[in-house]
């Protein structure tokens, strides 16, 4: 990216990007779940093919390095927007947010076609991302944040599509730098009957481990608690 492009980081403008992020993320969900759920005839999708080749055409015309943040990222404030679990800029994120209640992890969320594996229910592919991050969002509030070194995900029950759901995630022990971190996703009506329970280990990194996996990254952009899931 030629970084006299890059928008200012001044609040005001700052604030605008974002928001335009969030509404171009929010049309992009509402359009991939048109598009995995459309039945118009052959003409109308290659027509409307034809239209979003000339939309990537027009975003395509400034972009990042994969290896450089997003302008409307903070990792230090814990703002990630193209996330593709909470993210609003993310096409693919339901997106989740979570709120704190002490060290446990509430999010609440809703998933459509997009998000299908079994006829009418979640990929359990997806059901494991979600879980993957709600056990990095407990590990952080446990004062313990960190990349997954392990992940066990036991799928009881089926993940159904169009219903409110809940996730939820607690740390429950730590060894050294690890942190063990559990977690179920129900539905909201139905707290108490899990439909998916996970297990995973966090290793809050030391500096020098930082620098080896995030040497792109800028000292001012990264420190043990910036860095997590």
């Amino acid at each position: 990216m030629n970084r006299e492009h890059v928008p200012g980081r001044d609040a005001e403008e700052l604030a605008d990007r974002r928001a335009a992020v969030a509404e171009l993320g929010a049309e992009l969900r509402a359009l991939m779940e048109a598009a995995v759920r459309t039945e118009v005839a052959p003409e109308e999708l290659r027509h409307v093919a034809k239209e979003a080749r000339r939309l990537t055409d027009r975003l395509a015309e400034r972009s990042r390095e994969v290896t450089e943040l997003p302008a409307v990222d903070d990792l230090l404030g814990r703002v990630r927007m193209y996330n593709p679990v909470i993210g609003e800029g993310h096409p693919a994120a339901p997106p989740i947010t979570f709120s704190h209640d002490g060290d446990e992890v509430t999010g609440h969320y809703t998933l459509g076609s997009m998000h299908e594996g079994p006829p009418s229910f979640s990929h359990g592919g997806m059901t494991a991302l979600f879980l993957d991050q709600a056990l990095g969002h407990a590990a952080s509030a446990a004062g313990r944040p960190g990349v997954t070194t392990d992940l066990t995900v036991r799928y009881r029950r089926p993940v159904p599509l169009g219903v409110p759901l809940r996730i939820w995630s607690k740390a429950v022990e730590r060894d050294g730098s690890r942190t063990l971190v559990r977690g179920v996703i129900t539905t909201a009506a139905e707290p108490d009957v899990t439909l998916v329970e996970s297990e995973g280990r966090f290793l809050t990194l030391n500096r020098s481990q930082l620098e080896r996996m995030f040497s792109h990254l800028a000292d001012g952009q990264m420190s043990p608690g910036s860095i997590h899931d």
